[in-house]
């Protein structure tokens, strides 16, 4: 009796441990599926792109960029934040420290940064289990370290790229911002971006190939399907020979901007966009709950939610214009396009448009 009992026992015991070993391979698979799903959103920032330039490259044999334009949406008017190197507060503090107002505009959403107490893309990843990196090409960006993986250092557009697609293939990152630098070291003066032999365009043309590699990594990963991309720049150029961005100077705010993915309009163009869109179209594309704005109280401010816009009118079956405040390019104007060399200058205008 007792050896029956034992068979039935150890029996028991045997089909437990197969079904827990069947349950966990239905758990992993469960898993797989769903990071196979979520989307890979991917912010993929040339430094100074213009459209012009962006243009001139696409003449040129970008045949990437053309894809991204003929298949999504391109603004025809884009503006960045104040294009200063540096958030200065009046109190003299640099909360972001050489961090440039258009980058932490696209991260956050906001077109004022007075604290690091702003919720971010990164952050709203992270809530929800999605994981992130963020490759920089310059020193200038080590204070976004919010991202679960980050680099901030100069180097090449082929190495900012191949980080972005290591850290996709091993680490399953779905939220990627990729910000390509070479492309400043080879400007030469505005006439640069519409010059298809210029050293610059060609500059274009690398950044394009980088593109490229991430598009086939992500095709043969069977990640393209589920797709989103930002291509867009932080801020655009100077009239200079030097390569800057200064406010006074209005190309130094147009940027170029283009849209891609699932339910995307196809080959067309919007009439309007600013940097803290972005932020927001890149956290709605992952199927987050809207951004936060300020966790913290702002003394200035009688509005600490997101201000950038929704940009409802990319998708399909929405109209192609919207109501869009346009703060930027009402600052703009308000100064009759050459605004002061000074990020306070800014500030004021900006908490001006949101206060009231």
């Amino acid at each position: 009796m007792r050896s029956v009992l034992g068979l039935l026992l150890i029996s028991v015991l045997l089909l437990g441990c197969k079904q827990s070993k069947q349950t966990k391979q239905i758990s992993n698979l469960e898993s797989e599926a769903l990071e196979e799903n979520q989307p890979v959103v991917v912010q993929f920032i040339i430094d100074g792109l213009m459209k012009y330039a962006a243009e001139t490259a696409i003449a040129a044999g970008a045949e990437h960029l053309k894809y991204f334009s003929e298949n999504g949406v391109v603004v025809e008017d884009a503006y960045s934040n104040s294009p200063m190197g540096r958030v200065k507060l009046p109190d003299g503090s640099e909360p972001w420290g050489g961090a440039s107002p258009p980058n932490i505009g696209m991260h956050t959403g906001t077109h004022i940064f007075e604290t690091q107490d702003l919720d971010d893309i990164f952050l709203s990843a992270r809530r929800n289990g999605i994981k992130s990196v963020y490759v920089g090409g310059h020193t200038l960006y080590d204070v976004f370290k919010t991202p679960d993986v980050y680099y901030a250092e100069i180097m090449p557009d082929e190495k900012v790229v191949a980080l972005g697609i290591k850290h996709i293939k091993e680490d399953g990152a779905r939220l990627v911002r990729l910000h390509l630098q070479e492309i400043r070291s080879y400007w030469k003066g505005p006439q640069d971006k519409t010059n298809p032999d210029s050293a610059y365009i060609k500059a274009i043309l690398n950044a394009d190939a980088q593109l490229g590699k991430l598009i086939n990594f992500l095709k043969e990963e069977n990640l393209w399907k589920n797709a989103f991309f930002i291509i867009s720049a932080d801020h655009g150029m100077g009239t200079l020979t030097k390569s800057n961005h200064l406010p006074e100077q209005l190309s130094s705010w147009q940027i170029y901007m283009n849209f891609y993915g699932l339910g995307v309009k196809k080959g067309t163009t919007i009439p309007y966009a600013e940097s803290p869109d972005v932020a927001i179209m890149t956290n709605y594309f992952m199927g987050l709950p809207e951004l936060k704005g300020y966790t913290s109280k702002v003394s200035s401010l009688k509005q600490l939610a997101t201000t950038g816009t929704f940009l409802k009118n990319i998708f399909e079956g929405n109209p192609n214009d919207i109501s869009h405040p346009q703060w930027i390019k009402r600052y703009l104007d308000d100064n009759a396009g050459s605004p002061a060399n000074d990020y306070l200058h800014y500030r004021e205008g900006m908490l001006k448009f949101i206060n009231n």
